[in-house]
């Protein structure tokens, strides 16, 4: 469905190839326009130039060749025309006004006369006006020639599109730039084949250690998945591969310490289920053989003893729900409560135990509606249990206050008992935690799993200034909806 799979040195060798192949495309054909607009512009300019001189010097020489015959001046304009191309690349040629090549003769190169027979040949099919001066790039026998046509007037030595009675023949051959164009070519050619081949050896090299890095990690994976979280002591060079294997050393730790806290967990749950249901089945069977002799108290206790599994079996089964939701395997839904109204239901609940334990509840809220988004029956628990840890360690009084500020909205509970041990204090909200007059251990620990699960937070003192008793905050941010 999605193709063959292909090894990441393909990859990475076919990014350096392709890289390669762009590059040298682009450097080919940049380098040929460059050399092609070079040979165009110097040899149109030596064109230019050495028709400017000709003429130049055939014009100085009109007065001296005045009385002269027609045949001494034809003699002269060769000699000059001699002259100029013996110094120059440019070669010049006469034709008179019949087309007829009057320089250069076989005798003076026979090549040159059959290359300008050649050039007349190309002009006359390409029936170009001989008596405009004009220029030409032909490509004649696998030479490129740069050529420039002047109507010409030997009588008068002057470039003369009236009554020209000769033309003078400007022409190039570019071979010669063609040939060092070439050569350069070669050496293009020769230097792009080595990075070509440097890219391979590079590609190797880079995609060879990436490779082996990545087997590192995932022979690693692999260790994570088959439960052995000891961490990769290994550096990598590269600061991504490094900062994986990094992050997979705290996941690897995280696993541990989680797959170690789920042990602990289960363990600790086992052994707190086991207390009340050992008990519960004692006395049941107690009852059962008539071993009491008031079977009320022992009915009593049974009554007593499943409440209090209820409650512990409640508590982890709301653990384990925030625990995935803290871990985004599900969400708990929400919506917007006025914390008065639970902490009025709360307080109603718990009343009849504040009434058996002869304690007193005192409590504080403001006037106003205090808007928070969150569960309430999570929120019910958390402050229930509050409540019931006061109400087991108070003396004789229980304070609850409830106030806000501009973000947050704080329960504060506080009791008159003895306080809470100063070796708790750090491990209070732990899970399986007791201090002396606990139940299993769960209660605060889900005090604390809620507030997180609601953005907000829960800690616990003792009270200050020469009163005894402990102090717990629980802040919930308020609504903004």
């Amino acid at each position: 469905m999605f193709g063959k799979k292909i090894s990441l040195r393909l990859h990475i060798f076919a990014a350096f190839f392709l890289v390669f192949l762009i590059t040298f495309s682009t450097v080919s054909i940049a380098f040929r326009m460059v050399i092609q607009s070079y040979i165009q512009s110097d040899s149109k300019e030596k064109l230019l130039t050495t028709s400017a001189h000709t003429l130049q010097l055939a014009n100085n020489m009109s007065i001296l060749a005045l009385f002269k015959t027609p045949a001494e001046k034809k003699a002269t304009v060769i000699e000059l025309i001699q002259s100029v191309s013996g110094s120059s690349d440019v070669k010049i040629a006469m034709l008179d006004e019949y087309l007829y090549v009057n320089y250069p003769k076989s005798t003076d190169s026979f090549p040159e006369r059959v290359r300008v027979n050649s050039i007349k040949s190309v002009l006359e099919k390409q029936k170009v006006d001989l008596n405009i001066r004009s220029e030409h790039v032909l490509e004649i026998k696998s030479s490129v020639l740069y050529i420039l046509l002047v109507p010409f007037n030997r009588m008068t030595f002057l470039e003369d599109d009236r009554s020209p009675d000769s033309y003078l023949l400007f022409y190039l051959d570019s071979s010669p730039y063609t040939r060092f164009a070439q050569s350069l070519d070669q050496t293009l050619y020769i230097i792009l084949l080595s990075a070509l081949f440097l890219s391979i050896i590079t590609s190797m090299l880079v995609s060879n250690n990436i490779i082996r890095s990545l087997h590192k990690l995932t022979t690693f994976a692999s260790r994570i998945g088959a439960g052995d979280f000891k961490p990769l002591e290994c550096k990598f060079t590269d600061i991504e591969l490094d900062s994986l294997a990094s992050d997979m050393n705290l996941m690897a730790y995280r696993l541990s310490k989680a797959d170690t806290d789920q042990k602990t967990f289960f363990q600790n749950a086992s052994h707190e289920l086991r207390t009340p249901l050992m008990s519960i089945q004692g006395y049941a069977e107690g009852i059962k053989y008539g071993v009491f002799e008031n079977p009320d108290e022992a009915t009593d206790i049974i009554i007593s003893e499943s409440k209090r599994l209820s409650d512990m079996v409640e508590n982890l089964l709301t653990l384990s729900r925030l625990d995935l939701s803290s871990s985004g395997s599900h969400s708990g839904k929400k919506s917007l409560i006025d914390l008065r109204e639970t902490l009025d239901s709360v307080i109603e609940n718990i009343r009849g135990s504040v009434i058996l334990a002869k304690k007193n509840l005192n409590f504080s809220f403001p006037e106003g509606a205090v808007t928070v988004l969150g569960n309430e029956s999570d929120l019910f628990r958390a402050i229930e249990n509050l409540l019931s840890n006061a109400i087991r360690h108070a003396q004789s009084r229980i304070d609850i206050e409830l106030k806000t500020d501009d973000m947050f909205a704080t329960i504060t509970v506080t009791d008159d008992g003895d306080g809470i041990p100063e070796d708790l204090l750090p491990i209070l909200f732990n899970r399986f935690v007791r201090g002396e007059k606990g139940k299993h251990g769960i209660g605060l620990a889900l005090v604390k799993a809620v507030a997180e699960d609601h953005k907000g937070c829960i800690f616990a003192s003792n009270r200050s200034e020469g009163q005894k008793g402990a102090e717990f905050t629980l802040k919930i941010p308020l609504s903004r909806i």
